[in-house]
């Protein structure tokens, strides 16, 4: 009787502790709010995993064996940026959803370009998880593809753009 008391508690507490996170990523905001919230990527090392010329260097440097237990390692890692980046475009489609409905027509506009990119975004996050997926069953054969930094430095460019957008025009209004 106590276990299931005590279960049925563990139970509440993480139902509670999954609403309380969906609450919190439905509701980014544009500005502050967004710098906070995204996941530092480091982008340079990143695209080093990725890099072709890299794993070509490995492949003929080291035994077939060693390369693909560092091949391995390299993808591994690589997932985790890919997560990282996938969770930080999801937070720019939210931030570009709500600045779409913004009543300067500019912001709205860097709005919708900012949700269509990191849409785009998302997609090439999870084909290129797909992708990641099998180098690991294949180290030698797949290679990680290095496509997602770019398109990522591309929606982060936008982010900050609308950002400064909205900031420049809270002063403004602020000061009338």
């Amino acid at each position: 009787m106590v276990s299931m008391i005590i279960l049925a508690l563990a139970a509440l507490g993480f139902i509670s502790f999954l609403a309380l996170q969906l609450s919190r990523r439905r509701s980014p905001k544009v500005g502050t709010e967004l710098r906070i919230s995204l996941t530092a990527v480091d982008l340079d090392a990143f695209e080093n995993l990725t890099d072709p010329e890299e794993e070509q260097y490995l492949k003929l440097h080291l035994p077939p064996p060693e390369f693909r237990r560092v091949q391995r390692s390299r993808i591994r890692a690589a997932k985790m940026y890919v997560s990282a980046v996938s969770q930080n475009a999801s937070l720019l489609v939210a931030a570009g959803q709500s600045a779409r409905h913004h009543p300067d027509k500019s912001i709205a506009a860097s709005g919708q370009e900012l949700m269509q990119r990191a849409l785009q975004l998302k997609m090439r996050c999870l084909a290129s998880a797909l992708r990641l997926n099998a180098a690991l069953a294949f180290p030698a054969l797949l290679s990680p593809s290095n496509s997602v930094a770019s398109r990522y430095l591309a929606a982060k460019h936008i982010a900050a753009a609308l950002d400064g957008k909205t900031m420049a025009q809270v002063r403004v209004s602020s000061s009338v």
